[in-house]
């Protein structure tokens, strides 16, 4: 049984590095549409591809010998709001994998890191799986919720969606990102709330959900939905940096959603890092972080 990561950017790195004491059970296969990368990748993987997962030759290439396809997909550029890219990123690509499951008989587990950014705001109340979301329209989330649609309407394949939080871990340190906001002043309260998960539980959990089986939707988030402004606070003082000011005058006013993860930790995850300020790693997940990881 073999398994294909499709699309190794930052959660797909980091799956990859996880996986690497499985190779000899489970032989890995990783796409990237960049050549630069292939040396970089070859390393941790069995064979490496470039794959524009909306085009059917290639993506049929990079699956065709596995068990577990996980499609851990980005947009290409620094347009990372665009809407079109983000329908030839998902849309076309789901388009493409369901033309071709006919010709493959051993896929049969597909795993979707995709986004809370479905949920669209909910005016500070609590979210779960059976919430209905509501993406702002015409906003990136409506297209990745167009994706999952794509993606639940398979039926004869175990699919697991797995809606991941605003990600942090090495390479997006939040006291590095927050830092140059010491002594600023910003619009609004920053009475927004976010919600986050380390780069460690979204690959985690992407392990998890192939080792269990699992199908629907899971939220992979942390135990702590936090305030932008509590978030900075607690940063800055961290650094000994002067407080960001805020304004109280904004132009546009969303009070964010509080998601709740009991379903992931239902089906048995336990999250390495269970807070986005004071991460620590949980002795009983028996997993290393890939921080830790030789």
């Amino acid at each position: 049984m073999g398994l294909t990561i499709v699309g190794c950017g930052y959660v797909g790195l980091a799956l990859a590095t996880r996986l690497q004491s499985r190779r000899s059970q489970w032989p890995l296969t990783l796409t990237t549409t960049r050549q630069e990368r292939c040396t970089e990748l070859e390393t941790l993987a069995d064979r490496v591809l470039i794959c524009e997962a909306n085009q059917p030759a290639q993506l049929m290439a990079a699956l065709q010998h596995s068990h577990t396809a996980v499609f851990s997909l980005g947009p290409k550029g620094n347009r990372q709001v665009d809407a079109d890219g983000y329908r030839r990123t998902f849309l076309e690509s789901f388009t493409c994998l369901r033309s071709l499951l006919p010709q493959l008989p051993l896929l049969q587990q597909i795993i979707y890191t995709g986004s809370c950014s479905v949920y669209g705001d909910a005016e500070g109340g609590w979210v779960d799986e059976s919430t209905t979301p509501d993406p702002s329209p015409d906003s990136h989330g409506t297209v990745l919720l167009e994706s999952e649609q794509l993606l639940a309407g398979i039926a004869d394949r175990r699919i697991c969606i797995l809606r991941l939080g605003a990600l942090h871990g090495p390479g997006r340190d939040l006291d590095d990102r927050l830092k140059g906001l010491a002594g600023q002043e910003r619009p609004g309260h920053g009475g927004s709330i976010s919600n986050w998960v380390h780069v460690d539980d979204a690959a985690g959990a992407v392990i998890a959900a192939n080792d269990g089986g699992w199908s629907g939707v899971v939220n992979v988030v942390n135990d702590e939905p936090i305030r932008i402004r509590d978030l900075v606070q607690q940063s800055l003082e961290r650094q000994n940096l002067d407080p960001v000011r805020w304004s109280g005058e904004a132009t546009q006013h969303t009070s964010g959603r509080r998601i709740r993860n009991n379903r992931l930790k239902a089906l048995g995850y336990q999250l390495l890092h269970p807070t986005v300020m004071h991460p620590t790693v949980n002795s009983q997940s028996g997993v290393l972080p890939v921080s830790q990881v030789p």
